[in-house]
C-alpha cells in the first residue's frame, strides 16, 4: 500500500516543547534530524524524547506510524497501522512490524556519521502490499532489511547520504495485469540487495532541497518492497516555523516527485513531479 500522502498530528501534553524556548518563538527548518528525506536513509537518529507521529489520510481512522528517540543514539520506528489495522486487511490479525536504527558513530573531522538500520515485519499469509491498474505486488512470511549507512556534512548547508544492504522476503510475487501476455515473478526465501544514495542542500531556515536514488526496499513510498529502482526528488518546507502557535511552528510539508521501475516487470510506476505532499510534526521534549 502506498503512503503517498501522510498527515502527522501531534497532540502533546504542555511539558512537551520545540529545539527553540517559546520565549523565541522560531522553530526553523534547517536544524532538523532528518531521518528519511524522500525517502532516502541517512544516519541520523532523534534526540532522546523526540518523536515524530504519522497520520495517512489513506489509513484513516486507523493510525499510521510513529518514530520516537530511545536513547541519543537509538530510534525506534513503530509502524502502528499493520498492527491495529491488520485486523481489517484479509489476514485478520495484527502484522508484527519493528523498525531500530542505531548510530555507532557521529561525524567528526573526516570520519561520517554511520548508523545501521533493521526492519522486521512477518505477514501471517499472502498480502497485497502495492496495487496499482497494471501492477501487483504481493508478499508472506518474514520481511527483513538491513541498512548500514553513513552520512556526510559538508559545511552548514549540504549533507550526503549512502547505504548498502539487504532484504530479504520470505515470498514475493510480481505481476503485470494490462499487458497483452501478463507477467508473473516468483520469489521465495530470496535474499536482494538494497542500496541508496541521497543528497540535501538546507539554505535556509525556511526551505530544504533533496534528491535520491534508491534500489532495494524502501520505508515510506513504494515500502518494504525489494527489487525495485526507486529515484526521488523535492522539497521541504517550514511555513509557520515563526508562527506563535508551537502546533503550526513546528509544522514540516515536503513536496517530492516518486519515480518506482520494476526491472522483473519492466514496468514503471509514479508521479514525475514534485506535487505529493508529506506533512509532519517533529515534537521534542523541553530540556
Amino acid at each position: 500500500m502506498l503512503r503517498f500522502i501522510c498527515i502527522s498530528i501531534g497532540v502533546m501534553s504542555c511539558h512537551l516543547s520545540y529545539a527553540q524556548t517559546d520565549s523565541v518563538r522560531t522553530n526553523p527548518l534547517d536544524d532538523d534530524v532528518y531521518l528519511h528525506p524522500v525517502d532516502c536513509i541517512t544516519a541520523y537518529t532523534l534526540p532522546k524524547g523526540e518523536w515524530i507521529y504519522g497520520q495517512s489520510l489513506q489509513t484513516l481512522p486507523f493510525p499510521s506510524w510513529m518514530f520516537y528517540g530511545i536513547t541519543d543514539k537509538l530510534t525506534t520506528q513503530i509502524d502502528l497501522l499493520p498492527w491495529i489495522g491488520g485486523f481489517v486487511t484479509e489476514l485478520k490479525k495484527p502484522i508484527p512490524s519493528l523498525n531500530l536504527r542505531y548510530q555507532f558513530v557521529e561525524q567528526h573531522g573526516a570520519v561520517p556519521s554511520i548508523a545501521f538500520e533493521a526492519m522486521f515485519i512477518y505477514f501471517w499469509d499472502t498480502l497485497d502490499r502495492f496495487e496499482t491498474v497494471s501492477t501487483h505486488v504481493y508478499e508472506s512470511g518474514a520481511y527483513w532489511h538491513f541498512k548500514p549507512v553513513m552520512s556526510y556534512q559538508f559545511g552548514d548547508d549540504w549533507y550526503v547520504h549512502t547505504s548498502v544492504g539487504a532484504d530479504y522476503i520470505g515470498a514475493l510475487i510480481m505481476e503485470t495485469t494490462d499487458t497483452v501476455e501478463p507477467v508473473t515473478r516468483n520469489f521465495t526465501k530470496s535474499w536482494n540487495p538494497n542500496a541508496a544514495v541521497g543528497v540535501d542542500y538546507r539554505p535556509s531556515p525556511f526551505i530544504s532541497y533533496h534528491i535520491a536514488c534508491n534500489y532495494g526496499a524502501t520505508l515510506t513510498f513504494l515500502e518494504n518492497v525489494p527489487r525495485k529502482f526507486m529515484f526521488t526528488y523535492g522539497f521541504r518546507v517550514a511555513p509557520f516555523y515563526k508562527n506563535r502557535f508551537g502546533i503550526l511552528r513546528s509544522m514540516r510539508i515536503e513536496l517530492l516527485s516518486i519515480n518506482g521501475y520494476f526491472p522483473d516487470l519492466k514496468t514503471y510506476q509514479g508521479i514525475p513531479v514534485p506535487i505529493y505532499p508529506y506533512i509532519y510534526w517533529q515534537w521534542q521534549r523541553r530540556p
